[in-house]
């Protein structure tokens, strides 16, 4: 999902804003090696659409409507009936696999559908069930920490997502003398 307005961080398009060093849609498409993606996207993400052109990903341009709106019309466009992995573009992932880990507990869990919070808070990773979507799904929950993920929201929470990524850098450079 890469197709907000991005108001609340006032840098322009927010897919393509840099925090820890790359674009929050790169940290996204590093977490996907190997997925079939689909890049949703609206009006407000012109140069985010052409990025990603460029790199190869498939792009779909919604109505720019809202999250939910968008990724329901897709699924309905794409005629996909199946569950589908629905990522926000500003996340940042301070390690490598959690795509996979929620996707082997979705697998498990015998839900319709996934919700992924910090804390008590949302972070922008779902899973649904595309054949049902026009309908409520029984929803399980998958928790991470502070420390695995952070949505990207304004320059305060670029910030502190850049000093989470210099300590878990530090922390596993520590580990690796031990």
């Amino acid at each position: 999902m890469c197709g907000g307005k991005g108001t609340r961080l006032k840098a322009g398009e927010k897919p393509l804003f840099k925090v820890c060093g790359k674009a929050l849609i790169d940290h996204a498409i590093s977490q996907l090696s190997g997925f079939d993606v689909i890049a949703i996207t609206s009006t407000n993400t012109p140069k985010t659409e052409e990025y990603l052109k460029k790199l190869g990903v498939r792009v779909y341009r919604s109505a720019g409507k809202g999250f939910i709106e968008d990724y329901i019309e897709a699924c309905k466009v794409l005629q996909i009936l199946e569950p589908v992995l629905v990522l926000s573009s500003d996340i940042v992932y301070f390690r490598e696999g959690i795509v996979r880990e929620v996707i082997e507990y979705y697998k498990k869990c015998k839900k319709d559908a996934l919700k992924v919070l910090v804390g008590e808070e949302p972070v922008g990773i779902n899973i649904v069930n595309a054949a049902l979507i026009d309908y409520e799904q029984e929803e399980d929950i998958f928790r991470l920490s502070e420390y695995d993920v952070m949505n990207v929201n304004t320059l305060q929470d670029a910030k502190k997502a850049e000093d989470i990524w210099m300590y878990m850098r530090k922390k596993e450079k520590n580990s690796q003398k031990i």
